[in-house]
Protein backbone atom coordinates (compact mmCIF):
# COMPACT_ATOMS: atom_id res chain seq x y z
CA UNK A 1 0.00 0.00 0.00
CA UNK A 2 1.93 3.68 -1.16
CA UNK A 3 2.02 6.18 1.79
CA UNK A 4 -0.82 8.32 0.57
CA UNK A 5 -3.49 5.37 0.26
CA UNK A 6 -2.04 4.44 3.92
CA UNK A 7 -2.43 7.84 5.26
CA UNK A 8 -6.13 7.97 3.79
CA UNK A 9 -6.50 4.61 5.29
CA UNK A 10 -5.48 5.31 9.29
CA UNK A 11 -8.17 8.56 8.69
CA UNK A 12 -10.95 6.42 7.91
CA UNK A 13 -10.50 3.92 10.49
CA UNK A 14 -10.60 6.57 12.83
CA UNK A 15 -13.90 7.66 11.85
CA UNK A 16 -14.67 3.95 12.28
CA UNK A 17 -15.33 3.42 8.02
CA UNK A 18 -14.81 1.76 5.39
CA UNK A 19 -11.59 1.35 3.80
CA UNK A 20 -10.56 4.78 1.18
CA UNK A 21 -10.78 3.22 -2.61
CA UNK A 22 -7.56 3.80 -4.67
CA UNK A 23 -9.39 6.64 -6.07
CA UNK A 24 -8.28 9.49 -3.83
CA UNK A 25 -10.90 12.91 -3.81
CA UNK A 26 -9.19 15.56 -4.52
CA UNK A 27 -9.14 19.06 -1.58
CA UNK A 28 -10.64 21.21 -4.59
CA UNK A 29 -13.71 18.67 -4.02
CA UNK A 30 -14.40 19.41 -0.15
CA UNK A 31 -16.28 21.76 0.69
CA UNK A 32 -16.60 24.11 3.93
CA UNK A 33 -20.14 21.51 4.86
CA UNK A 34 -18.35 18.34 4.38
CA UNK A 35 -15.42 19.41 5.66
CA UNK A 36 -17.01 20.20 9.13
CA UNK A 37 -19.53 16.94 8.90
CA UNK A 38 -16.22 15.16 8.79
CA UNK A 39 -14.56 16.73 11.95
CA UNK A 40 -17.77 16.85 14.08
CA UNK A 41 -18.21 13.15 13.39
CA UNK A 42 -14.55 12.11 14.12
CA UNK A 43 -15.14 14.15 17.52
CA UNK A 44 -18.34 12.86 18.33
CA UNK A 45 -17.00 9.23 17.87
CA UNK A 46 -15.10 9.89 21.31
CA UNK A 47 -18.17 10.34 23.06
CA UNK A 48 -19.24 8.06 25.36
CA UNK A 49 -22.96 8.12 23.84
CA UNK A 50 -21.63 7.25 20.74
CA UNK A 51 -18.37 4.70 21.23
CA UNK A 52 -21.12 2.62 23.38
CA UNK A 53 -22.91 1.82 20.11
CA UNK A 54 -21.89 -1.46 17.97
CA UNK A 55 -23.09 -0.03 14.63
CA UNK A 56 -21.34 2.29 12.42
CA UNK A 57 -25.40 2.32 10.58
CA UNK A 58 -26.06 3.50 14.62
CA UNK A 59 -23.33 5.83 14.78
CA UNK A 60 -23.74 7.91 11.70
CA UNK A 61 -27.70 8.14 12.40
CA UNK A 62 -26.93 9.53 16.24
CA UNK A 63 -24.38 12.17 15.06
CA UNK A 64 -26.39 12.98 12.07
CA UNK A 65 -29.39 13.22 14.25
CA UNK A 66 -27.50 15.52 16.40
CA UNK A 67 -26.32 18.01 14.11
CA UNK A 68 -29.52 17.68 12.14
CA UNK A 69 -28.24 16.45 8.91
CA UNK A 70 -29.53 13.53 6.74
CA UNK A 71 -27.96 10.61 7.17
CA UNK A 72 -26.95 10.44 3.87
CA UNK A 73 -25.69 13.77 3.60
CA UNK A 74 -23.10 13.53 5.78
CA UNK A 75 -22.21 9.94 5.61
CA UNK A 76 -21.19 11.62 2.08
CA UNK A 77 -19.11 13.77 3.72
CA UNK A 78 -16.94 11.50 5.57
CA UNK A 79 -16.69 9.09 2.92
CA UNK A 80 -15.11 12.21 0.63
CA UNK A 81 -12.53 13.50 3.51
CA UNK A 82 -11.51 9.81 4.28
CA UNK A 83 -10.12 9.20 0.47
CA UNK A 84 -8.41 12.68 0.72
CA UNK A 85 -4.99 11.49 -0.12
CA UNK A 86 -3.35 13.26 3.22
CA UNK A 87 -4.25 15.77 5.90
CA UNK A 88 -6.44 17.91 4.87
CA UNK A 89 -4.56 21.14 6.02
CA UNK A 90 -1.43 20.51 4.27
CA UNK A 91 -3.32 19.59 1.26
CA UNK A 92 -4.87 22.82 1.31
CA UNK A 93 -1.51 24.77 1.69
CA UNK A 94 0.21 22.57 -0.59
CA UNK A 95 -2.55 23.53 -3.37
CA UNK A 96 -3.04 26.97 -2.78
CA UNK A 97 0.66 27.51 -2.66
CA UNK A 98 0.79 25.80 -6.35
CA UNK A 99 -2.22 28.10 -7.66
CA UNK A 100 -0.68 30.95 -6.74
CA UNK A 101 2.26 30.03 -8.57
CA UNK A 102 0.57 31.06 -11.62
CA UNK A 103 -1.22 34.40 -10.66
CA UNK A 104 0.23 38.08 -10.73
CA UNK A 105 2.10 37.21 -6.86
CA UNK A 106 3.97 34.68 -8.32
CA UNK A 107 7.66 34.34 -6.45
CA UNK A 108 6.35 36.98 -3.56
CA UNK A 109 4.23 34.21 -1.51
CA UNK A 110 6.04 34.38 2.05
CA UNK A 111 3.11 32.30 4.11
CA UNK A 112 0.67 29.96 3.75
CA UNK A 113 -1.44 28.62 6.78
CA UNK A 114 -4.13 26.74 7.61
CA UNK A 115 -6.21 27.00 11.03
CA UNK A 116 -8.83 24.45 11.82
CA UNK A 117 -8.92 24.74 15.31
CA UNK A 118 -13.24 25.16 14.62
CA UNK A 119 -13.83 22.96 11.82
CA UNK A 120 -16.99 24.65 11.14
CA UNK A 121 -14.91 28.00 10.17
CA UNK A 122 -11.20 26.97 8.75
CA UNK A 123 -9.25 29.89 8.29
CA UNK A 124 -6.50 30.27 6.08
CA UNK A 125 -3.85 33.05 6.23
CA UNK A 126 -1.73 34.14 3.49
CA UNK A 127 1.15 36.39 3.23
CA UNK A 128 3.18 37.92 0.40
CA UNK A 129 5.32 40.80 -0.57
CA UNK A 130 3.54 43.80 -2.10
CA UNK A 131 4.41 45.81 -5.26
CA UNK A 132 3.05 48.73 -5.44
CA UNK A 133 0.61 50.20 -3.10
CA UNK A 134 -2.05 50.49 -5.97
CA UNK A 135 -1.85 47.16 -6.78
CA UNK A 136 -2.53 45.80 -3.37
CA UNK A 137 -6.33 45.20 -3.97
CA UNK A 138 -5.47 43.63 -7.17
CA UNK A 139 -2.95 40.92 -5.76
CA UNK A 140 -5.43 40.82 -2.60
CA UNK A 141 -8.44 39.37 -5.11
CA UNK A 142 -6.02 37.15 -7.42
CA UNK A 143 -5.45 35.42 -4.28
CA UNK A 144 -8.52 35.28 -2.85
CA UNK A 145 -10.24 34.30 -6.24
CA UNK A 146 -7.76 31.21 -6.39
CA UNK A 147 -8.23 30.18 -2.88
CA UNK A 148 -12.43 29.88 -3.66
CA UNK A 149 -11.97 27.93 -6.28
CA UNK A 150 -8.53 25.51 -5.00
CA UNK A 151 -9.95 25.06 -1.22
CA UNK A 152 -13.28 25.43 -0.71
CA UNK A 153 -12.99 24.18 2.65
CA UNK A 154 -11.85 27.36 3.70
CA UNK A 155 -14.51 29.93 5.14
CA UNK A 156 -12.22 32.85 5.57
CA UNK A 157 -9.46 34.45 3.99
CA UNK A 158 -6.81 36.61 6.07
CA UNK A 159 -4.10 38.82 3.59
CA UNK A 160 -1.37 40.29 4.28
CA UNK A 161 0.73 42.05 1.89
CA UNK A 162 4.64 43.81 3.09
CA UNK A 163 6.16 46.43 2.15
CA UNK A 164 8.13 45.58 -1.28
CA UNK A 165 11.54 46.30 0.49
CA UNK A 166 10.50 44.93 3.95
CA UNK A 167 12.02 41.25 4.92
CA UNK A 168 10.77 38.50 4.25
CA UNK A 169 10.16 37.68 8.19
CA UNK A 170 8.37 40.99 8.28
CA UNK A 171 5.21 40.41 10.22
CA UNK A 172 3.84 44.54 9.49
CA UNK A 173 1.65 44.70 6.44
CA UNK A 174 1.04 47.63 4.41
CA UNK A 175 -2.36 46.24 3.49
CA UNK A 176 -4.24 43.91 5.09
CA UNK A 177 -7.91 42.39 4.97
CA UNK A 178 -9.96 39.07 5.66
CA UNK A 179 -12.71 38.17 2.72
CA UNK A 180 -15.31 35.38 3.17
CA UNK A 181 -14.77 32.38 0.25
CA UNK A 182 -18.45 32.98 -0.57
CA UNK A 183 -17.33 36.35 -2.03
CA UNK A 184 -14.12 35.58 -3.11
CA UNK A 185 -16.16 33.45 -5.05
CA UNK A 186 -17.72 36.35 -7.16
CA UNK A 187 -14.21 37.52 -8.19
CA UNK A 188 -13.56 36.30 -11.89
CA UNK A 189 -9.96 36.61 -12.40
CA UNK A 190 -10.00 37.34 -16.12
CA UNK A 191 -11.52 40.82 -15.44
CA UNK A 192 -9.18 41.77 -12.04
CA UNK A 193 -7.18 44.75 -13.82
CA UNK A 194 -11.18 46.59 -14.77
CA UNK A 195 -13.30 45.59 -11.95
CA UNK A 196 -11.18 45.15 -9.18
CA UNK A 197 -10.39 48.73 -7.43
CA UNK A 198 -14.43 49.44 -8.17
CA UNK A 199 -16.38 46.20 -7.08
CA UNK A 200 -14.05 43.92 -5.87
CA UNK A 201 -12.44 46.48 -3.28
CA UNK A 202 -16.34 46.22 -1.37
CA UNK A 203 -15.75 42.57 -0.96
CA UNK A 204 -13.00 42.95 1.71
CA UNK A 205 -13.66 43.27 5.29
CA UNK A 206 -11.52 45.13 8.16
CA UNK A 207 -9.16 46.55 5.30
CA UNK A 208 -6.07 48.75 7.15
CA UNK A 209 -3.65 50.08 4.25
CA UNK A 210 -0.72 52.37 4.67
CA UNK A 211 0.87 54.43 1.50
CA UNK A 212 3.98 52.79 0.13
Amino acid sequence: MNKALLTATTFALGLGLALPSAFATEISEISADEYYGAAYYKEALEHPQIAKQKSDKKKLKLVARDMRWKKKKLKTAIDKVATLECDPTEMAIDAEKKALAGTRVKGRVLAVLVSDAEPKHVVMYIRWRGSKAKEAVKEASAIASTVAKTVPLVSTLSLAAIHPKARDDSKTPVWSAKIGTEAAARISESRIDSYADRMYARLFEDVKKKHY
